[in-house]
């Protein structure tokens, strides 16, 4: 079973895919040591590159951090991917969420009815 590291390590690779770790510590503005570091398992990224990383693979920091700690990949399904967010966030933004649902389903259903008449 892999652990963060190792996961880390393959995530990396996979992403850089044929591109040089020089080349590719220079997209990232890092040095190449440290994607070295990363892959050898010798070192792990701070958040602020981890975000990078994630961003790369389009993915979010939370993401990503889901797939090191847990080996869980993210969801494809961009409905379950909103709810998985929604489920997080605080009751303050969950409200104004569900607002512009019911926003959203009102104007639509005008629509609906307008095009019926």
């Amino acid at each position: 079973m892999a652990n963060k590291t190792e996961r880390l390590a393959q995530f990396i690779k996979g992403l850089r895919g044929t591109t040089s770790q020089r080349r590719f510590s220079q997209q990232l503005g890092v040095s190449k040591s440290c994607v070295n570091f990363w892959e050898s398992g010798l070192a792990f990224p701070d958040t602020g590159n981890l975000e990078k990383l994630a961003a790369l693979k389009g993915w979010t920091l939370a993401e990503l951090q889901t797939y090191l700690v847990k080996g869980e990949l993210p969801s494809d399904d961009t409905l379950q991917q909103i709810i998985t967010k929604l489920r997080s966030l605080p009751t303050e933004a969950v409200a104004q969420v569900a607002s512009a649902a019911v926003e959203t389903l009102a104007s639509r259903s005008q629509s609906v009815q307008a095009m019926i008449k």
